[in-house]
């Protein structure tokens, strides 16, 4: 194929839109407009002006030349399939761009996050503060417009990065420093006891169940894992996921700790101003809602790298050998964040809960060789847009590995915990607090303490 030629048409012969004529409105460009034939700032002459679309300013509606001369739109190549080409790879470039600077924006806040919390550390603080303790007044109406559905999220849609969620600003500083200072959420994870000991591998089988999530703690053989201790979620299982409130001005042994809710939460938010309420307050601005999806444990700032891409069309992210059913990660499928689905889950009484498996083909041995030494992690993203985005209102899971069946690694109800003495022996299954689903779409079963059987017993 010849090479495609950029082309343009005359403003004479485009229809072009009302922003064209008057290009200081609506127009981008990353130099000031040069006089035909000139450029600025060292730049090539032709300079190009983005005309942007009057309902989205992340549209880019057409290219106007620096002099006004020059004017075109996508449809204004009709009939030139390789400039229509050129077009729409630029749009894509523009695109890419915007995500970019977005993730890098959000990389150096999290930089900025851990340098503060350093300070605070070497500085005996208490670690109230936040650096988003310095939030401004939102400015414009647009800034209270109260989240109606996934479709109204400004901008192309794209399945990663800071682009899915909608975020507001709290405008009073006591606000957030209350909410930073004393709320937090942490994904329950079955990895000990109800007496709070260990579970850990066994001596001759290197491996022991553990719950509904993770299933069972397995040292590796084989594989570039060979050695570790890694935990492990089956294919053949559902897993149950809790999100858990919690006062982290209370120490971890503390049962007060847990003794908060999302309600204590809302409250806080409700000291917002009246108008603000009344204007932009919906369904996500009065809940904590959570929505959970399945990542690579990656850091925090790695946005593009955390996602797990099953679209085998983004050669660039692809990252299964086998494509999963519908290019889905999870069973029930996964929609986009404000979609109202399955894995978007309200919190009750200070706990969020759901049970789900993974799709078929997704388990790490299925990973493309770029992905073949990844782990996986649950990550857990609270859609209330005053909290989205920080730090103690958002949970990663540890990291495991998925296997298609744990059969080959350990027997079945084997489990060990280390004791007191340092000593590895069999766990009591009286203390197990959650067991695992015994298949697919079964129910996770919760064990109730033995103190709790007694009273029930003796009718108290």
């Amino acid at each position: 194929m010849e090479d495609a030629e950029a082309v343009v048409v005359p403003v004479e012969e485009a229809e072009a839109p009302a922003e064209a004529e008057a290009p200081t409105e609506g127009a981008q460009t990353t130099q000031e407009a040069a006089p035909a034939g000139e450029a600025q700032g060292g730049g090539a002459q032709g300079e190009v002006v983005t005309i942007v679309h009057p309902d989205d300013p992340l549209v880019i509606a057409g290219l106007q030349s620096a002099d006004g001369q020059m004017y075109t739109t996508r449809e204004s190549l009709a009939g030139m399939p390789e400039a229509q080409m050129v077009w729409d790879f630029a749009m894509r470039q523009h695109a890419l761009a915007l995500s970019t600077k977005a993730v890098m924006k959000r990389f150096i806040r999290d930089m900025e996050s851990m340098l503060n919390q350093r300070t605070i550390v070497s500085n005996g603080d208490n670690g109230s503060h936040h650096p988003d303790d310095e939030d401004e007044t939102p400015q414009g109406d647009d800034a209270h417009v109260p989240i109606l559905d996934a479709f109204n999220i400004p901008g192309e849609y794209t399945p990663y990065g800071d682009e899915r969620w909608q975020r507001k600003r709290i405008s009073q500083k006591g606000i957030l420093k209350a909410l930073t200072a004393k709320f937090a959420v942490e994904i329950v994870e079955d990895v000990r006891d109800g007496d709070g000991r260990l579970f850990v591998v066994g001596d001759e089988s290197h491996a022991t169940h553990c719950g509904a999530f993770p299933h069972a703690l397995v040292k590796h053989k084989t594989g570039p894992h060979k050695g570790k201790e890694v935990y492990v979620c089956s294919g053949n299982l559902d897993i149950v996921i809790t999100i858990r409130l919690v006062n982290i001005q209370l120490a971890a042994n503390d049962p007060n700790r847990y003794n908060v809710t999302e309600r204590d939460v809302i409250k806080e938010l409700e000291r917002t101003d009246k108008d603000e309420r009344a204007k932009g307050w919906g369904a996500y601005e009065r809940t904590l809602t959570f929505y959970l999806e399945l990542q690579f444990n990656l850091p925090r700032g790695s946005e593009y790298s955390r996602y797990v891409c099953a679209d085998i069309q983004n050669e660039q992210r692809y990252a299964f050998k086998k494509q999963p059913p519908d290019g889905r990660l999870l069973s029930p499928a996964e929609v986009r964040p404000y979609a109202r689905g399955p894995h978007e889950i309200a919190m009750i009484d200070g706990k969020a809960e759901v049970q789900f498996s993974f799709n078929e083909n997704v388990h790490s041995m299925n990973l493309t060789k770029d992905h073949k030494e990844d782990l996986f992690c649950i990550t857990a993203h609270c859609l209330n847009p005053y909290l989205n985005g920080r730090p103690n209102f958002s949970a990663m899971s540890s990291p495991f590995l998925i296997k298609k069946t744990l059969h080959n690694d350990l027997s079945r109800n084997e489990r060990w915990v280390c004791d007191g003495n340092g000593a590895t022996v069999e766990a009591d299954r009286a203390l197990i607090t959650r067991m695992a689903p015994t298949r697919k779409f079964a129910f996770a079963k919760e064990r109730k303490p033995a103190s709790d059987k007694d009273a029930e017993e003796n009718g108290e």
